[in-house]
Protein backbone atom coordinates (compact mmCIF):
# COMPACT_ATOMS: atom_id res chain seq x y z
CA UNK A 1 0.00 0.00 0.00
CA UNK A 2 1.19 3.35 -0.53
CA UNK A 3 0.22 6.57 0.59
CA UNK A 4 -0.75 9.71 -1.15
CA UNK A 5 -2.41 12.88 0.07
CA UNK A 6 -4.50 15.72 -1.73
CA UNK A 7 -6.78 18.93 -1.06
CA UNK A 8 -9.95 18.96 -2.65
CA UNK A 9 -13.59 19.15 -2.26
CA UNK A 10 -17.60 19.92 -4.11
CA UNK A 11 -17.36 22.74 -6.37
CA UNK A 12 -19.48 26.07 -4.57
CA UNK A 13 -23.06 25.59 -4.56
CA UNK A 14 -22.60 21.51 -5.09
CA UNK A 15 -22.66 20.05 -1.60
CA UNK A 16 -25.82 18.61 -1.70
CA UNK A 17 -24.94 17.12 -4.98
CA UNK A 18 -22.00 15.74 -4.10
CA UNK A 19 -23.07 14.01 -0.71
CA UNK A 20 -26.01 12.54 -2.70
CA UNK A 21 -23.67 10.74 -5.40
CA UNK A 22 -21.40 9.71 -2.03
CA UNK A 23 -23.97 8.33 -0.98
CA UNK A 24 -25.03 6.33 -4.23
CA UNK A 25 -21.19 4.68 -5.00
CA UNK A 26 -21.02 3.38 -1.01
CA UNK A 27 -19.68 5.90 0.79
CA UNK A 28 -15.35 7.21 1.55
CA UNK A 29 -14.09 4.31 0.09
CA UNK A 30 -11.84 1.35 2.98
CA UNK A 31 -8.65 3.23 3.42
CA UNK A 32 -9.62 7.06 3.09
CA UNK A 33 -9.26 9.58 5.87
CA UNK A 34 -10.99 13.37 5.54
CA UNK A 35 -9.59 16.23 7.21
CA UNK A 36 -12.36 18.91 6.75
CA UNK A 37 -10.34 22.97 6.66
CA UNK A 38 -11.57 24.51 10.10
CA UNK A 39 -11.80 27.90 7.94
CA UNK A 40 -15.16 25.59 7.28
CA UNK A 41 -14.26 26.31 3.43
CA UNK A 42 -16.00 23.30 1.88
CA UNK A 43 -12.23 21.28 1.21
CA UNK A 44 -10.52 18.65 3.30
CA UNK A 45 -7.34 17.01 3.72
CA UNK A 46 -7.34 13.48 1.63
CA UNK A 47 -5.07 11.26 3.33
CA UNK A 48 -5.47 7.84 0.83
CA UNK A 49 -3.65 4.49 1.64
CA UNK A 50 -4.47 2.18 -1.73
CA UNK A 51 -1.92 0.46 -3.79
CA UNK A 52 -1.96 3.40 -6.66
CA UNK A 53 -3.53 7.18 -7.43
CA UNK A 54 -5.39 4.89 -10.20
CA UNK A 55 -8.14 3.96 -7.47
CA UNK A 56 -8.20 7.69 -6.52
CA UNK A 57 -8.96 8.74 -10.07
CA UNK A 58 -11.44 6.11 -10.11
CA UNK A 59 -13.58 6.84 -7.45
CA UNK A 60 -13.21 10.88 -8.07
CA UNK A 61 -14.42 10.27 -11.57
CA UNK A 62 -17.90 9.52 -9.80
CA UNK A 63 -18.16 13.23 -8.84
CA UNK A 64 -17.20 14.86 -12.58
CA UNK A 65 -17.21 19.04 -12.58
CA UNK A 66 -18.77 19.16 -9.32
CA UNK A 67 -15.65 18.22 -7.23
CA UNK A 68 -12.11 19.75 -7.68
CA UNK A 69 -9.12 18.96 -6.36
CA UNK A 70 -5.37 19.92 -6.22
CA UNK A 71 -2.12 17.67 -6.71
CA UNK A 72 -2.04 13.98 -6.03
CA UNK A 73 1.25 13.62 -3.49
CA UNK A 74 2.44 10.48 -2.79
CA UNK A 75 3.85 10.48 0.85
CA UNK A 76 7.18 8.69 0.95
CA UNK A 77 7.52 6.35 3.88
CA UNK A 78 9.87 7.46 6.78
CA UNK A 79 13.08 5.99 7.62
CA UNK A 80 13.26 4.19 10.87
Amino acid sequence: MKTYYFVGGPTQGNEDAFFRRLTEVGGLPSGWRIYPHAAGDGRALHVVEVDGDESILAHLAHFGSIYERGPIVEVAPRAP
